[in-house]
């Protein structure tokens, strides 16, 4: 029974927990995400996660929100799929095609801004033969993994 029995603090001292020091700025060099994305050359999948250091929690770059860089190479289907986590995907470069649901098409090309909300199937074509389709995704999937772990330790 002792590994159950939980701990009191003082509101005030509760409330000082809070205080986390802010995140320091980063920036990711072109250069730089152009060689990880050379080193995924033969890799099916060129996604790269941005973090604020060497560590997968790192990857949260603001609280609950995850962001990567995702390259689709010439002619590239990636299939529909849906899931609990929403996307905003920035198109870097190139263009192609976003399906959502089971027949729209948009088409997307750089500088586009597009909203997939979460459990929307959606997928990407990139429609170029000569040139990859680069995007910003932004995506809330830690913070449905925080929840998903707190519904796995309270169950």
């Amino acid at each position: 029974m002792n590994n159950v029995q939980g701990a009191f603090f003082s509101y005030d001292e509760f409330r000082q927990s809070l205080h986390q020091p802010p995140q320091s700025a980063r920036v990711w060099t072109s250069d730089k995400l152009a060689a990880m994305r050379e080193s995924l050359a033969g890799s099916e999948v060129d996604i790269v996660a941005l973090a604020h250091d060497n560590s997968l929690e790192g990857c949260k770059l603001t609280p609950g929100v995850a962001v990567s860089m995702q390259w689709l190479k010439p002619g590239a289907v990636l299939n529909g799929h849906a899931h609990g986590w929403w996307h905003l995907f920035v198109i870097q470069a190139g263009s192609g095609l976003l399906t959502m649901g089971e027949d729209d098409e948009v088409r997307a090309s750089t500088g586009d801004v597009l909203l997939v909300p979460a459990w929307t199937r959606h997928g990407f074509v990139n429609t170029s033969a000569t040139e990859s389709m680069a995007m910003l995704n932004m995506s809330n999937m830690p913070q449905l993994a925080l929840l998903s772990s707190m519904a796995t330790a309270v169950s």
